[in-house]
């Protein structure tokens, strides 16, 4: 996860990859994930401080707690969006967010090629 996510702050010009590991950890606390994934404008290398925010796309075992929320962080908004791994494998082909997440996202917790494993 780590070597992802740095190379996402320095693509990104973000100056302090602690700061977006410690956005990224308070986003999926009791999550217990078993992928995660940035996309939108930090996939891209677009990010921008004081403009953009953080989307990760995030793939649950189970039920989680909420289906998407933003929190605050030092980068600015961190945007959460959850799937279960069964909306997953149900809608990967259909559905824009997690069309982008296989596409263009960055896997910074899981193997997307394993995520697709119980999908066939």
């Amino acid at each position: 996860m780590l070597s992802r996510v740095y190379e996402v702050a320095k693509r990104n010009n973000i100056k302090e990859p602690s700061q977006l590991i410690q956005a990224i950890n308070k986003a999926i606390r009791d999550l217990n994930p078993i992928a995660v994934f940035i996309i939108g404008s930090m996939a891209r290398g677009e990010f921008v401080l004081g403009m953009s925010d953080i989307d990760l796309v995030v793939i649950v075992s189970g039920e989680s707690p909420f289906r998407a929320k933003v929190i605050g962080s030092s980068l600015g908004d961190v945007e959460v969006m959850v799937f279960t791994l069964g909306e997953f494998c149900s809608h990967h082909m259909d559905n824009n967010i997690m069309l982008e997440a296989l596409r263009i996202g960055i896997p910074i917790i899981g193997d997307p090629g394993e995520l697709m494993r119980p999908c066939r």
